[in-house]
């Protein structure tokens, strides 16, 4: 029986639940969750499986953990970086669909969308990480619509669309995209697929125009 003193507190407690985290994230993503046993991840993050329960009682609870680490890392990788900017709208959702363009997709099974690949295997199975998964689409959405009503105002879409259904429409190519991506391990394919996204929006110019 493991020691109760073999739990880490304080400081050094919160880096070793970020340790797991991240060890459960990276396995996920490689594997699958279903694929990807607690040993598994505690041998990656070289904890004990006491530590391990210590922070999360069940894999449930860790795959939820796992997907705030990925809703955490979509905003701080994608969204930020294309949208917390000065620049016009447009240039904004374009540099979304080029960031996405650009996510690993050579080794597989790594590619695709994280948050993506645990909708597709999660959804039907578990309705509390349904409804989890959901909210981040939400949130993603609403970030973009934010973005396409931006372009509104500055002219570059017209004023009579409704910026939430065309940023699910848009960032949903995307998405599907990736999974093809997953089969087709074709780089320039995804890359063209998601430029198609972009061009897909109901601009009011072109951009040669501009």
């Amino acid at each position: 029986m493991e020691s109760a003193t073999a739990t880490p507190k304080g400081p050094k407690a919160s880096a070793t639940k970020q340790k797991i985290i991240d060890a459960a994230a990276r396995l996920v993503y490689q594997n699958g969750f279903h694929a990807t046993s607690l040993d598994m991840v505690a041998q990656a993050a070289r904890v004990n499986r006491g530590s391990l329960y210590y922070f999360f009682r069940s894999k449930k609870n860790l795959g939820l953990a796992v997907i705030d680490h990925y809703e955490s890392l979509l905003h701080q990788n994608y969204l930020s970086p294309s949208f917390d900017i000065q620049a016009r709208g447009r240039e904004k959702i374009r540099r979304l669909a080029e960031s996405y363009a650009r996510m690993p997709i050579q080794d597989s099974p790594c590619c695709g969308c994280p948050i993506g690949n645990l909708s597709l295997e999660l959804s039907a199975l578990d309705e509390e990480m349904r409804v989890k998964l959901k909210k981040v689409w939400d949130g993603v959405f609403e970030r973009i619509a934010l973005v396409l009503a931006q372009s509104q105002k500055e002219g570059d879409l017209p004023g009579r669309i409704t910026p939430l259904v065309f940023a699910r429409s848009y960032f949903s190519q995307i998405q599907g995209a990736h999974i093809i991506a997953r089969c087709s391990r074709d780089e320039p394919s995804l890359r063209a697929d998601c430029e198609r996204a972009f061009m897909s929006l109901p601009w009011t110019r072109s951009e040669e125009s501009e």
